[in-house]
């Protein structure tokens, strides 16, 4: 099989996608933020710990440096016009569950509360800030607690993951699990 080199900014061609996650965070003066990411990456399971790559100067970071705790919120195909809203910059003091329509359940065991239309949660506390870039920084939190939709804890990983349904994201479209399923 003849390989061609491409352009590194055409790299998304060669990536099958990222998996989208909803981190939810609140500020230290209560504002709940929700913000989507694809640069979401487990980097041990024994304990489970998640990277997230970030842009300073997004509300997540903020908030996230501000009371060391976010969670993950894996939304379905179905979320994607939501997921889409939750994309806007709005002001730090906007309270973007009630802008995208999110319904915000209490957590276990940290302070930002979960997403109820999401399927699975990462409640998760911070362990360091990596800066990368002057702009760019890496999140890494420890996982204190994973909860799922009872109906979705199945020991038949195919059936699901078919149920969850998660949301793929590459160059601007997003996917479900081998499937095309929209734009942002």
């Amino acid at each position: 099989m003849n390989k061609v080199e491409i352009p590194l900014n055409d790299s998304p061609v060669a990536s099958p996608g990222v998996p989208v996650y909803l981190i939810s965070t609140m500020s230290k003066s209560g504002i709940r933020n929700i913000a989507p990411y694809g640069m979401v990456m487990p980097v041990s399971h024994n304990p489970p710990i998640y990277a997230i790559g970030s842009d300073k100067d997004r509300d997540t970071y903020r908030n996230i440096v501000e009371t060391e705790e976010f969670v993950l919120n894996v939304p379905s195909t179905s979320m994607l016009e939501k997921v889409n809203l939750t994309g806007i910059k709005f002001p730090a003091e906007i309270d973007e569950f009630e802008k995208a329509k999110f319904t915000p359940i209490p957590a276990l065991k940290v302070k930002p509360p979960l997403i109820a239309e999401c399927r699975s949660h990462f409640e998760c506390r911070l362990l360091n800030i990596y800066e990368i870039t002057k702009t760019r920084v890496i999140i890494v939190g420890e996982v204190v607690v994973v909860s799922i939709d009872q109906d979705l804890f199945l020991k038949n990983f195919a059936k699901q993951k078919g149920q969850l349904d998660p949301l793929f994201y590459v160059q601007g479209a997003y996917f479900g699990l081998g499937r095309y399923v929209g734009k942002r």
